[in-house]
């Protein structure tokens, strides 16, 4: 979705957006976003400032870091951002100083602002560190990949951490 630059005045103009399951790729192969996330806002030009403001709202779907299993998350976020012409960056020269508000705008560019962009940032950014699909979540037994939530594997479990195999052998040579 678009929002076209030049259609826009001071008074906050509404815009809406459902997206279907699939209609937009979030670039992580873990995250998947599902249907019916929906994106509503009010958008406004001043000179060529574009400020938007949005929620946005829907589920997603990711894989559990330790087992696989799909794992729901759910998608509410409220945001602002301002935007500017990209001309504006690219005439800046590097060594300029940053001021303060600058990280705070974004940037548009052929007349247009990119919602379907915003949104995606946006989602990846309420992602948590962590995908669980809770916090007893067993995982995968590493040697034969068995999900030990569902059934118990019978791979021996006793291998020792590396670092402490010497002192694994000292108990052995002080046990006899």
């Amino acid at each position: 979705m678009r929002i076209e630059v030049e259609t826009l005045t001071e008074a906050p103009l509404p815009f809406a957006h459902t997206y279907a399951e699939g209609e937009l790729d979030l670039g992580d192969e873990q995250v998947r976003l599902l249907g019916g996330t929906r994106v509503e806002g009010l958008a406004s030009r001043k000179d060529e400032r574009i400020d938007v403001s949005a929620r946005l709202t829907g589920q997603m779907e990711a894989d559990c870091d330790r087992c696989l299993a799909p794992v729901a998350l759910p998608a509410e976020v409220e945001f602002e951002v301002s935007f500017l012409p990209r001309a504006v960056e690219q005439e800046t020269p590097a060594e300029r100083e940053i001021r303060a508000d600058e990280p705070d705008f974004s940037f548009y560019e052929d007349g247009t602002v990119d919602v379907d962009e915003l949104v995606r940032e946006q989602l990846l950014l309420a992602l948590p560190s962590r995908f669980r699909c809770g916090e007893d979540c067993k995982g995968l037994c590493p040697h034969c990949g068995v999900d030990l939530n569902k059934e118990t594997c019978a791979c021996e479990h006793t291998e020792i951490d590396p670092r402490w195999s010497a002192l694994a052998a000292l108990k052995e040579k002080t046990d006899k």
